[in-house]
């Protein structure tokens, strides 16, 4: 059954929860669905392309500090968007835009999909948004989640009807192995230290700042080691602060955003995820996927699920202590960030887009029979 699908997200201008939308908006138009992709903000500031044949909108009604735009013309104008559409269904990714999608679709008789990207036990919207969010989600046809994790605090907050679909990963087939084994590049004067290699926004839950205190607290006879952490964010000028204090500037490098991504992680010794909290953890799986070492702490949501400790990565308790032995470990031995990285692609064979296209296809026909039963 072919459908007509409005896809709704606050931007493609970021990480793991956009570049996943972009991608399936454009392989739902690749199975000859009508595909629209609704973004809040002005569509300036793309970091992910999509397919031509998705239609883009861009309705410019997103809320920052600098040009805040109310809740009643937000709502209107997505109702509006959505209404004139004539779409069989919509799917909206990310908390806040779950909600005021649901908000702004009540009344159409249009079934509606959300995808809940986070972990809603460790990232509050406030309490104003969580009440929104208590009351708006059972109205969906379903609230789909990256984790069982999620799935169970959703079910317990809201009570919304949950479906279980991992993410997933699709790394270019030259980027897949290793530039060169980790022996033959300590072998290497100019490539002896350890390069680590960390991803995504700088913001608190990130953990960046506890990566940047753990590699100042290691001992003086530690191997030697340089860190790169691709991203933006609102912590920036706190975390290039703190490296400067703890006089690491000169080893701890903040290029911005880095496309393509897939070289970085190729070129890495070991890929380190310090976040607080995860959902789902793309950039995790993407260097994973690209061969390269990892070393994560236990970040709730999937982590668990994707780490197979000793074997394809390194899992560490969440807390700073343990992420600072945990980088003490994996830099002293070559061998133990071998044995990662030769075991890390096997992630692209359970965490492909067919599977992950395939749910959403299905779950997205079924909200449209639902709808016409009723």
């Amino acid at each position: 059954m072919k459908m007509k699908i409005a896809c709704v997200i606050h931007s493609l201008d970021g990480g793991g929860a956009e570049r996943v939308m972009a991608g399936l908006a454009s392989r739902l138009a690749d199975r000859e669905h009508s595909v629209t992709l609704i973004t809040l903000d002005d569509g300036k500031h793309d970091r992910h392309e999509v397919d031509p044949r998705v239609s883009r909108l861009s309705i410019d009604v997103l809320s920052t500090p600098g040009n805040t735009v109310s809740l009643w013309s937000r709502t209107l104008r997505l109702r509006s968007t959505i209404a004139s559409g004539n779409f069989d269904v919509v799917l909206s990714f990310c908390d806040a835009t779950n909600w005021l999608t649901l908000l702004a679709t009540r009344g159409l008789g249009v079934p509606v999909v959300v995808s809940e990207r986070s972990d809603p036990k460790h990232q509050s919207l406030g309490r104003a948004r969580e009440f929104l969010r208590r009351q708006l989600y059972p109205k969906a046809y379903r609230v789909v989640c990256l984790s069982d994790d999620v799935a169970v605090t959703l079910q317990s907050q809201t009570r919304c009807h949950t479906l279980v679909i991992p993410s997933a990963i699709e790394v270019p087939k030259e980027f897949r192995t290793r530039l060169k084994p980790i022996t033959e590049r300590q072998s290497d004067p100019g490539q002896a230290k350890c390069h680590l290699v960390a991803v995504g926004r700088l913001e608190r839950e990130k953990g960046f700042d506890r990566l940047i205190r753990s590699l100042g607290d290691l001992p003086d006879d530690a191997p030697d080691w340089e860190l790169t952490i691709h991203g933006e964010g609102s912590q920036r000028d706190h975390l290039e602060s703190l490296a400067s204090k703890l006089n690491l500037a000169s080893r701890v490098k903040f290029p911005g955003w880095t496309r393509p991504i897939w070289p970085v992680y190729q070129s890495a010794d070991c890929f380190v995820l310090p976040s607080r909290y995860e959902g789902f953890p793309s950039a995790l799986l993407e260097a994973m996927a690209c061969s390269t070492a990892v070393l994560t702490v236990d970040a709730g949501g999937a982590v668990r699920e994707i780490i197979d400790h000793g074997r394809n990565g390194w899992l560490v308790t969440n807390d700073d202590a343990a992420l600072r032995a945990g980088l003490l470990h994996c830099l002293t031995s070559t061998e133990l960030r071998e044995r990662f990285a030769a075991q890390a692609g096997e992630v692209t064979d359970r965490y492909g887009w067919p599977a992950m296209v395939d749910a959403y296809e299905a779950c997205l026909q079924d909200a449209c029979k639902q709808q016409r039963r009723d």
